[in-house]
């Protein structure tokens, strides 16, 4: 590709984007939908021709959702974290399981698939992780409970990494990535790295403490990242018959242990601080790139062939499956009241995980249509397949956004009643 031509690309995208996210901050809404349609119109316009979008994400979606998790874990305390733990991981595990499941049936049912057709436990799988982004500055405006919008910002710290796990599976399952067994590539993706991720972030833990890195901290805790995200993506498979390991999830836990262990050490505060502005400016810089190419991923034809099944699927996924997951995973003990639960079961919205793997997932099939088994080519073909997922993905997250972004308050004021704050919490 022209180098000429591909600066030029990023300039609009850049540029742009900063342009739509500058609008929608001085009218007050989330950014997300502005700069979703923002890239629809780039489609629209052929600004950036489809295969330069397309080819851009093998790298932008990996080296984005890199960066995303390492800070979103990285700027989570723990000691805030842990009061809310329980319904954390009733979450992350039970609620996600279920919204993936109900999504997956909902989307089934819709394009008139076998009611358990692993194609909409994919889509499930896509749309389960949650980003609570759009909501932080909401909240900030708000008398809320802290605990309920740490609760919300702290699920996504794990729903992410273990989103991206099962949507892998289902890849697997669909023959679409390589997997010996299922239950056994889920352990090995899971709690491998978790495992991974604590040894990265002791090993980084070390070599500061050794090496002094000054204005190169940043840098170097990036390649470190990136570096222990290579050895579980390429290079244990190799050593372990084609199990891996979550290069994500061991990213995500190494910005925990880095932002809760090294940061509170006094010799290395100043470069905790230089770290977390760096990942902090880079992190705007992907979700321009990821918003905006998502939706210039989408082509008119598409949009207008498969937007009602799609925004059937947003809203069975958003009203449905979010709420019916949350209320049965939040029904364990202990109990947290039933109007939390509720506002927590309507505050879910999708964002820059399900992008950039329904995006992913969009250029991987079109690029190798071939690589889709025949058994479930006969159901939906692959181009379509593709198309289905991305425009249903995409609606999810638009729909999602603005729904829930505009209710937060109102809920809140029906829903949650305002009690003193137990030590302040920067949300």
């Amino acid at each position: 590709m022209d180098i000429v031509l591909f600066l030029g690309y990023l300039s609009i995208l850049f540029a742009g984007g900063a342009i739509i996210a500058k609008v929608a901050r001085k009218i007050g809404i989330p950014d997300i939908p502005l700069l979703l349609i923002f890239g629809l119109i780039l489609s629209i316009l052929n600004v950036i021709p489809k295969n330069i979008v397309e080819g851009s994400f093998d790298f932008i979606g990996n080296f984005g959702l890199i960066i995303l998790l390492f800070i979103g874990s990285f700027e989570m305390e723990w000691n805030v974290m842990k009061r809310v733990l329980d319904v954390i991981v009733k979450l992350d595990i039970l609620a996600l399981l279920i919204v993936w499941f109900i999504s997956g049936l909902v989307f089934n049912l819709v394009f008139h698939l076998p009611l358990l057709s692993l194609i909409g436990l994919l889509f499930g799988a896509i749309v389960s992780a949650t980003d609570p982004a759009t909501l932080i500055p909401i909240f900030s405006k708000m008398d809320i409970d802290p605990e309920v919008a740490i609760t919300l910002e702290a699920e996504s710290v794990f729903n992410d990494p273990l989103g991206i796990v099962v949507t892998l599976i289902c890849l697997s399952a669909l023959g679409l990535a390589k997997a010996e067994n299922p239950i056994l590539e889920f352990i090995s993706l899971a709690i491998g790295g978790i495992i991974l991720g604590v040894i990265a972030g002791k090993f980084y833990e070390i070599i500061i403490s050794k090496i002094k890195f000054d204005d190169y901290i940043a840098p170097f805790t990036l390649g470190l990242a990136i570096a222990f995200w290579y050895f579980a993506e390429g290079i244990f498979p190799s050593l372990s018959n084609g199990y891996e390991i979550s290069g994500f999830m061991a990213v995500a836990i190494m910005g925990l242990y880095i932002g809760n262990v090294i940061v509170h050490k006094k010799e290395h505060k100043e470069d905790m601080e230089k770290v977390a502005v760096f990942m902090d400016e880079l992190s705007i810089f992907i979700r321009i790139l990821i918003f905006v190419l998502l939706g210039a991923s989408i082509s008119i034809p598409l949009l207008e062939k498969y937007a009602v099944p799609a925004l059937i699927c947003a809203l069975g996924s958003i009203l449905l499956a979010r709420p019916i997951g949350v209320l049965i995973a939040t029904a364990i003990p202990p109990i947290r009241p039933l109007a939390e639960r509720i506002y927590l079961a309507l505050e879910g919205p999708r964002g820059v995980v399900p992008a950039t793997l329904a995006a992913m997932v969009y250029t991987e099939i079109i690029k190798h249509p071939e690589m889709v088994p025949k058994s479930i080519a006969k159901l939906m073909p692959p181009t379509e397949l593709a198309g289905t997922i991305l425009v249903a993905t995409f609606m999810t997250i638009i729909v999602s956004v603005i729904l829930e972004a505009s209710w937060a308050k109102p809920l809140a004021d029906i829903l949650l009643k305002k009690k003193p704050k137990k030590e302040t919490i920067n949300i």
